[in-house]
């Protein structure tokens, strides 16, 4: 029975595997960026023919509102660009890059998490937004906030809040209306892990810079957690841990997983992921 794909056969998932295994990150965040551009592309399409008398700039702004809501979507003002302004870079690259370099600056210890870091480690899969984790304080928040204005929708009382209860904030990037997710880190014993085992990816051909993403093992971990925490119904999250798991096979390191599992709450998760991936496996 096929384990990442349920409408593919065994041997067609074989060769998917096999070729993902192959295919490196960076290729895998081209993929995922043309993934996420064709998705809203195809969500322009339905709105234009839902609307057929609208102008470019009405369609982006009921695809603002397909996205985030009516009352957020008024405080993005997001450029109609011509198939010639078309950037090099995929949206969600453009929406992340200046977000990392603003926390770099800051001297701001992060790392990308979620469907992102799943996509570099696993199997690419759309998703709308970038998480990142990082260790905010309040000295960080003003610069922060100043920095990434008016590129970005950004509100500082969020930001204060998320800061002061250790949860998350968005920003909206104007220009391309990619959401980015900010989650202040806990500050627990693995998440200070996580950052010691953080991982230096080149997210484009022609970006000489690399930014720092999740190792596979956390987040195999970190989507496990999620999982739990949401009561074990996301497909999602689950076959995310299943692509890693399938993807980096021997190239993880198990006892780290083990360990961090029990401490986590989330050892017999773990196992099952396991089993289900190597179901032949004593």
């Amino acid at each position: 029975m096929p384990v990442l794909f349920p409408d593919t056969t065994p041997d067609a998932e074989r060769i998917l595997i096999t070729l993902l295994r192959q295919a490196s990150p960076r290729r895998k965040i081209q993929m995922l960026g043309q993934m996420n551009q064709t998705a809203r592309g195809l969500a322009l399409a339905g709105l234009k023919q839902r609307h057929p008398g609208a102008d470019p700039e009405e369609l982006h702004r009921r695809l603002a509102e397909l996205l985030f809501g009516p009352e957020t979507a008024v405080h993005i003002h997001s450029p109609v660009k011509t198939s010639a302004e078309e950037p090099m870079l995929s949206e969600q690259i453009q929406a992340t890059l200046p977000v990392v370099k603003t926390l770099e600056n800051l001297e701001v210890p992060y790392l990308i998490g979620g469907s992102f870091a799943g996509a570099v480690h696993g199997v690419v899969r759309t998703t709308l937004d970038t998480d990142i984790i990082a260790e905010l304080r309040a000295e960080h928040i003003h610069p922060l906030v100043t920095s990434l204005q008016p590129a970005y929708y950004i509100d500082e009382n969020a930001v204060r809040e998320a800061v002061r209860r250790r949860s998350s904030f968005n920003l909206i990037h104007q220009e391309t209306m990619f959401k980015v997710d900010i989650f202040v880190s806990p500050g627990r014993p693995f998440d200070k892990a996580q950052f010691l085992r953080r991982v230096a990816i080149t997210p484009a051909p022609d970006q000489e810079e690399t930014i720092y993403a999740a190792s596979p093992e956390d987040t195999i971990l970190s989507k496990l957690e999620w999982y739990r925490q949401g009561g074990e119904v996301s497909e999602r999250q689950w076959r995310d841990v299943l692509g890693i798991l399938a993807v980096q096979a021997d190239r993880l390191d198990f006892a780290y997983l083990r360990k961090w599992a029990a401490n986590l709450g989330v050892a017999d998760l773990l196992e099952k992921a396991i089993d289900q991936v190597n179901p032949n496996d004593d």
